[in-house]
């Protein structure tokens, strides 16, 4: 049996799983609309614009970034057990990736296509899903290829780069050697801008791009909150599903959970005595199959329905009949529709009430608040105001003026004659006590009186 801190730690691990599985889908999906985003803005233009852009060189950048987003596809399918190694491969695509961006950036226009640097803000976006600080490293990367793209395009910005890192020269070197030979002079020819048009531009796309990062790390913690939410409801979920399955199964009347709609045993409750002495083969099993029922329409109807209760059922247990009431509650659990069925035993109680009304006399039973609570059906012809519930004065007010005559007092037990229907009747009232209770309930019977000439025509009857 799996304790509460054991099923915790699987709960942890496989919400770390989960996690980890959701941060990796959602860094594939940003980088694969990061691809159709630059292709579309790349080709479109091209295609129905004078965009003077070197669209092979293009291309190849876009098939590198294609290239890179596979490579993320592949390193997040990987084991559980290799999960630092997927990480760092990951780390490295990504900053490839931003890389690229520039690159493609730069074969794009460059400075004269400054609206290009808002693609910038999706792999930023991603690099929540990596780790806490890799939103401002990835911004980082971002100003510097950004930076090291606008010095190759722009030479008047040199001399604000004098005292930049080594870095940023080495970035510019690469960049600058890469575009030899490979660059129209311009996307759009003729085209010339100040120098501080370009120092706006990169102090303002430094701002965004930081923004973005903020914005990133609490979108970041967003998730993380979700997700640590997510999993307290499902502790509180499976704690509650431990502790219903326990209920039933503890419970101390025969008790089954039924699928409503496929009718087969999900749970049943240990005790099923004695409708049937063994509870382990019933889950999975159809109800109507494990169990054999008289009317087993009744059953389906109520399982079906809307729930209730059936009474009177008669089941089979092996070549014995049983009586039972079915109550059926039905329940919601996971998007499933389940029906929980009682079976309370009421053989008893039906071998009672059926000697009663077998019984020729009359009788009745009246509670210590002068109602009826039990009747049989001789009672119910020979006294046509008596039903369940009712008062017993107003039911018997036609055999005796005086209230409540049927208390015997100390003596427990009473007779009196009464007349009903024209006929006369001894009526016996006999006292019968509630264990722990000083209140009583009574029972009270009719017996028929013979008249005379009755008496004298059965007598000469049995002598013939």
């Amino acid at each position: 049996m799996v304790s509460s801190s054991d099923s915790a730690g699987i709960n942890a691990m496989q919400l770390t799983d989960e996690r980890r599985e959701h941060q990796q889908q959602l860094l594939q999906d940003l980088w694969l609309l990061t691809l159709f985003m630059v292709l579309l803005a790349t080709a479109l233009p091209w295609f129905i614009s004078s965009f003077d852009i070197d669209f092979a060189a293009a291309s190849w950048v876009l098939l590198a970034l294609g290239a890179i987003y596979v490579g993320l596809t592949l390193a997040g399918h990987g084991s559980s057990e290799s999960g630092r190694a997927r990480q760092r491969i990951a780390l490295v695509l990504h900053a490839a990736g931003v890389v690229a961006l520039g690159l493609l950036w730069q074969r794009c226009g460059g400075l004269q296509n400054p609206a290009f640097l808002l693609a910038f803000a999706l792999p930023v976006i991603a690099g929540s899903m990596l780790s806490r600080w890799q939103p401002y490293a990835t911004a980082v990367l971002a100003v510097l290829v950004v930076a090291a793209v606008a010095l190759t395009q722009a030479p008047e910005l040199r001399w604000y780069a004098g005292g930049l890192s080594e870095l940023v020269r080495a970035l510019t070197r690469a960049l600058g050697a890469s575009s030899q030979g490979s660059t129209a002079p311009g996307a759009f020819p003729g085209f010339y801008a100040p120098v501080g048009y370009d120092i706006v531009l990169l102090e303002v796309f430094t701002l965004l791009i930081f923004a973005c990062a903020v914005a990133s790390e609490s979108l970041g913690n967003a998730f993380d909150r979700l997700m640590e939410h997510l999993s307290s409801a499902r502790l509180e979920a499976d704690s509650g599903q431990r502790m219903w399955s326990a209920l039933v199964r503890q419970l101390p009347v025969p008790a089954l959970l039924v699928d409503a709609e496929t009718q087969q045993i999900v749970l049943s409750s240990e005790r099923l005595d004695p409708f049937r002495a063994d509870a382990n083969d019933l889950v999975g099993r159809p109800l109507l199959e494990a169990m054999r029922f008289s009317y087993p329409e009744r059953l389906q109807e109520l399982i079906a329905g809307e729930g209730g209760i059936a009474t009177a059922v008669a089941v089979h247990v092996g070549d014995e009949l049983r009586m039972a009431s079915v109550r059926v509650q039905h329940v919601t659990y996971e998007g499933r529709r389940l029906a929980l069925v009682l079976l309370e035993d009421t053989m008893s109680v039906f071998c009672v009430t059926a000697a009663l009304d077998a019984e020729e006399h009359a009788a009745l039973v009246i509670n210590a608040r002068g109602r009826i609570v039990a009747l049989n059906r001789a009672a119910s012809a020979l006294l046509p105001e008596a039903a369940l519930g009712h008062e017993a004065n107003r039911a018997l007010a036609r055999t005796s003026g005086t209230p409540r005559w049927w208390e015997p007092g100390v003596t427990g037990r009473r007779r009196i004659h009464v007349t009903l229907a024209r006929r006369a009747y001894l009526a016996t009232a006999t006292q019968v006590a509630v264990p722990g209770e000083q209140e009583a309930m009574y029972v009270l019977t009719f017996t028929p009186l013979l008249p005379s000439s009755d008496v004298a025509e059965t007598a000469i009857g049995a002598l013939r």
